[in-house]
Protein backbone atom coordinates (compact mmCIF):
# COMPACT_ATOMS: atom_id res chain seq x y z
CA UNK A 1 0.00 0.00 0.00
CA UNK A 2 1.16 3.76 -0.33
CA UNK A 3 -1.85 5.33 0.31
CA UNK A 4 -1.89 8.17 2.71
CA UNK A 5 -4.55 9.38 5.05
CA UNK A 6 -4.94 12.47 7.27
CA UNK A 7 -6.52 13.84 10.53
CA UNK A 8 -7.31 14.87 13.89
CA UNK A 9 -6.42 12.40 16.73
CA UNK A 10 -9.46 11.95 18.47
CA UNK A 11 -7.90 8.94 21.28
CA UNK A 12 -5.10 7.21 22.10
CA UNK A 13 -5.45 3.59 23.35
CA UNK A 14 -1.89 2.38 24.21
CA UNK A 15 1.54 3.60 23.67
CA UNK A 16 1.51 2.64 19.59
CA UNK A 17 -3.07 2.81 18.87
CA UNK A 18 -4.98 5.86 18.37
CA UNK A 19 -8.40 6.02 16.56
CA UNK A 20 -8.31 9.82 14.44
CA UNK A 21 -11.05 11.70 12.56
CA UNK A 22 -9.93 10.63 8.69
CA UNK A 23 -10.63 14.61 6.70
CA UNK A 24 -8.37 14.49 3.98
CA UNK A 25 -7.19 10.95 1.39
CA UNK A 26 -4.39 10.72 -0.65
CA UNK A 27 -5.22 11.11 -4.27
CA UNK A 28 -3.77 8.25 -5.81
CA UNK A 29 -5.18 5.83 -3.20
CA UNK A 30 -5.90 2.39 -3.88
CA UNK A 31 -8.35 1.40 -0.77
CA UNK A 32 -11.25 2.99 0.60
CA UNK A 33 -11.17 4.23 4.59
CA UNK A 34 -13.94 4.79 6.67
CA UNK A 35 -14.36 8.80 8.36
CA UNK A 36 -12.92 7.05 11.34
CA UNK A 37 -9.87 4.63 11.78
CA UNK A 38 -7.69 2.79 14.30
CA UNK A 39 -3.95 3.19 13.38
CA UNK A 40 -0.97 1.30 15.14
CA UNK A 41 1.92 3.26 14.01
CA UNK A 42 4.59 0.99 12.59
CA UNK A 43 8.58 0.81 13.89
CA UNK A 44 7.96 1.40 17.36
CA UNK A 45 8.09 -1.19 19.71
CA UNK A 46 6.14 -0.32 23.78
CA UNK A 47 5.08 -2.07 26.80
CA UNK A 48 1.74 -3.88 26.98
CA UNK A 49 -0.99 -1.43 28.90
CA UNK A 50 -1.11 -3.47 31.86
CA UNK A 51 2.24 -3.12 32.78
CA UNK A 52 3.28 0.49 34.48
CA UNK A 53 5.93 1.15 31.51
CA UNK A 54 2.79 0.56 28.85
CA UNK A 55 0.49 3.07 31.00
CA UNK A 56 3.63 4.97 30.48
CA UNK A 57 4.05 4.98 26.78
CA UNK A 58 0.07 5.50 26.23
CA UNK A 59 0.82 8.82 28.63
CA UNK A 60 3.45 9.90 26.36
CA UNK A 61 1.61 9.35 22.76
CA UNK A 62 -1.50 11.25 24.22
CA UNK A 63 0.77 14.16 25.36
CA UNK A 64 2.47 13.79 21.96
CA UNK A 65 -0.48 13.39 19.41
CA UNK A 66 -4.00 13.97 21.18
CA UNK A 67 -5.64 16.66 19.40
CA UNK A 68 -3.66 16.96 16.69
CA UNK A 69 -3.18 16.81 12.93
CA UNK A 70 -1.28 13.38 11.37
CA UNK A 71 -0.67 12.19 7.93
CA UNK A 72 -0.56 8.76 7.88
CA UNK A 73 1.70 6.99 4.91
CA UNK A 74 -0.25 3.07 4.95
CA UNK A 75 1.42 0.12 5.35
CA UNK A 76 -0.64 -2.42 5.30
CA UNK A 77 -4.08 -3.50 7.95
CA UNK A 78 -3.26 -5.84 10.47
CA UNK A 79 -5.60 -8.90 11.48
CA UNK A 80 -7.97 -6.65 13.24
CA UNK A 81 -8.42 -4.24 10.45
CA UNK A 82 -6.38 -1.30 11.99
CA UNK A 83 -4.55 0.45 9.69
CA UNK A 84 -0.63 0.02 10.39
CA UNK A 85 1.65 3.31 9.44
CA UNK A 86 4.48 5.75 9.97
CA UNK A 87 2.96 8.59 10.99
CA UNK A 88 4.18 12.71 11.11
CA UNK A 89 2.49 15.21 13.19
CA UNK A 90 1.65 18.30 11.57
CA UNK A 91 0.25 20.26 13.53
Amino acid sequence: MADTIRGSVTNVIDGDTFDMKVTQLGNNNQYEYKNSERIRITNIYVAELRSLEGARDKQNLEKAILGKEVKCFVQSRDTYGKVVAQVTILC
